[in-house]
């Protein structure tokens, strides 16, 4: 297991730069970040039980308020919570706001759409219970830092921050060095299987 404070750690012995401490953490949150968007992987995967007060064939979610570190959408499904336990029901189709009408300029039904910071939904049922899929950004910030990553594979981390310090103090030719380190890291991490993005 690899903490926040273990990986700056470890990045301070590789860079031999103790006192780059602002310089190492802010390294460590950025590789964190560039190493989960390599790709989009099942482990960064959340679901999340949506209710409504009122049922309705359109509803709108403002998905950045309801999750915070939101990244991609997966999917949207028909959730029946009226068994227990709940059935998991229809998904909806991912459209672009252009592709809503059909070719008779209708409105398609079980469909959604991503307008700025909402999630606009169109269902052919009303509907007050929803199963929704998202990727989620790792947890950067240093006091909360959560990152699967960090705790199966924390070396990709370390080097990659180190990369970054090396780059940063003008030493090209340990960046260069680590670069091909981190080519058998990526290959590991490359055998977690691995969702895609919608």
């Amino acid at each position: 297991m690899a903490t926040f404070a273990e990986l700056n750690a470890d990045v301070m012995t590789l860079t031999n730069r103790p006192d780059l401490v602002n310089e190492t953490s802010l390294a460590v949150r950025a590789a964190t970040l560039k190493v989960h968007h390599k790709d989009f992987y099942f482990k960064d995967l959340y679901e999340l039980s949506l209710a409504w007060s009122d049922p309705a064939f359109i509803q709108s979610l403002d998905y950045r308020l309801l999750i915070p570190r939101w990244r991609q959408f997966k999917y949207l499904r028909k959730y029946d919570n009226s068994v227990s336990p709940g059935v998991p029901g229809a998904f909806f189709t991912m459209l672009t706001p252009e592709q809503v009408l059909d070719r008779y300029e209708i409105q398609k039904d079980n469909v959604c759409y991503m307008a700025g910071t909402q999630l606009e939904i169109r269902s052919s049922t009303e509907d007050d219970n929803m199963l929704l899929g998202c990727y989620l950004h790792p947890d950067t910030n240093p006091a909360s830092y959560n990152s699967w990553i960090a705790l199966d594979h924390p070396w990709i981390i370390v080097f990659e921050a180190a990369k970054i310090i090396f780059k940063t103090i003008g030493k090209d030719e340990e960046n260069a060095a680590y670069t091909k380190e981190l080519a058998e890291l990526y290959q590991a991490l490359n055998g977690e299987i691995t969702g895609k993005g919608e």
